[in-house]
């Protein structure tokens, strides 16, 4: 009976880590195709693919000379796993695992073998034991433990030889995972999430960083002509002082970057200071209301206030009127007509939404309209750094809240700031 329990233990550890392996050097076929170099780079020591009829397209090294498979396996496998418990090769008795694979429209199957010699010799071993009594018996069952612990941990060491080949460079490669269903697979599987998380984290900080690299480049390229045309030559008052109001613009959309950058870092390390207290909504209109009257006149538009404004909400003042402020600019930036604010309960949070007259936002930018650097194609010529709406995203989080938005079916678009209520 032990002699049994150790074979199968042995057998389902085999076939795990062979369908794994055969997983992965099915998709390296399908992606990269069929060739020696391509099995070569998988690792593997013992593979073949083959064509639909049964003929050996690419065979590693080993297996120059020797066929995992017969034609009439090969031709079956095209239609569906197979499996050879045991055959002959030039590196000795093997357990073969085949699958079909498509590349370029054909139809090839791909066969993993996996030796069976330290099997064999475990198992040879542990019936020679067997036969001994006595003093042997705890030899016995010290070797067995080490046997089963290698065997459990060879998927675990193939784990680690992959992770230790990643780097900063490679992010998007993953582990092979066997398909054991205990801890093991487990693990792999969470680590294999954890390299998910990290590499889209850095790929989200690289385009930021080119993002803001791009957004500095332009008003430091305007400030340096700015100065360059004032120190050419003589130049009256009237021109210094035209330089002067352009280096100072440039400078502000500077601060401003350099601001919300800021916010936005300490919201992503979850130090974003808040400090909530009780809020009416109307009191916060009025206050956007005003900061915003002389841009909205210069522009000929109108801020109303259409309802809600007696609702309370529960957040830190600064913060929510700074992401008002944020929602009035990029509709007078990027709208038209009358901006209307109005306010309503939903699900216990209060919306303070934000509405203009406009086109909306078209259909490439509604999706990712609250991330960052994120900015329709009009909009690159224009004032905005397309921050604005993911620092509102960032202040609805630091709230437990949300932000949001759509385009109006009669024209415009909404955007929205929810909020805990009061």
């Amino acid at each position: 009976m032990l002699f049994a329990e150790f074979e199968g233990y042995l057998d389902r550890v085999i076939e795990g880590d062979l369908d794994a392996r055969t997983a992965d050097a099915v998709a390296l076929v399908a992606d990269d195709g069929a060739s020696r170099a391509v099995l070569g780079s998988s690792g593997e020591p013992l593979a073949q693919v083959f064509d639909p009829r049964g003929g050996v397209l690419a065979s590693t090294h080993r297996l120059a000379r020797a066929r995992l498979l017969t034609r009439a396996e090969a031709r079956r496998a095209a239609g569906g796993a197979v499996r050879r418990p045991r055959v002959s090769t030039p590196a000795g008795p093997a357990r073969v695992v085949a699958r079909p694979v498509t590349r370029a429209g054909r139809r090839l199957t791909v066969a993993v073998a996996e030796s069976l010699q330290r099997r064999d010799q475990a198992l040879g071993r542990l019936r020679e034991l067997l036969f001994l009594v006595g003093p042997l018996a705890l030899a016995l069952a010290t070797w067995a433990g080490y046997q089963v612990a290698g065997a459990a941990l060879l998927p675990v060491e193939r784990m680690r030889r992959r992770v230790q080949g990643i780097t900063e460079r490679d992010t998007g490669e993953r582990l092979p995972v066997p398909q054991t269903r205990d801890e093991i697979e487990a693990l792999g599987r969470t680590l294999n999430g954890l390299l998910a998380r990290l590499d889209g984290a850095l790929r989200r900080e690289r385009r930021m960083l080119a993002d803001a690299s791009h957004e500095l480049r332009t008003p430091l390229t305007l400030l340096r002509a700015e100065v360059q045309v004032a120190l050419r030559g003589p130049s009256d008052a009237a021109e210094l002082r035209a330089a002067l109001e352009s280096v100072a613009r440039q400078s502000e959309r500077l601060t401003h970057l350099a601001e919300d950058l800021l916010v936005l870092a300490r919201a992503d390390d979850g130090r974003l200071p808040i400090r909530p207290e009780p809020l009416a909504a109307g009191d916060l209109f009025d206050a956007v209301a005003r900061r915003a009257a002389d841009r909205a006149q210069a522009a000929g538009r109108t801020l109303v206030v259409r309802g809600g404004e007696d609702e309370v909400l529960v957040a830190d003042p600064d913060r929510a009127a700074q992401a008002l402020d944020n929602l009035v600019a990029n509709a007078l930036l990027h709208g038209r007509g009358d901006v209307e604010l109005a306010a309503r309960r939903v699900d216990g949070r209060v919306e303070l939404h934000v509405r203009d007259h406009g086109e909306g936002f078209p259909d490439e930018l509604l999706g990712r309209a609250f991330e960052r650097f994120s900015r329709g194609d009009p909009a690159r010529a224009g004032e905005g750094t397309g921050l604005g709406l993911a620092i509102v995203a960032a202040i609805a989080e630091a709230h437990q809240g949300g932000a949001a938005a759509r385009s109006l079916p009669s024209g415009g678009a909404d955007v929205w700031v929810s909020l805990p209520a009061g």
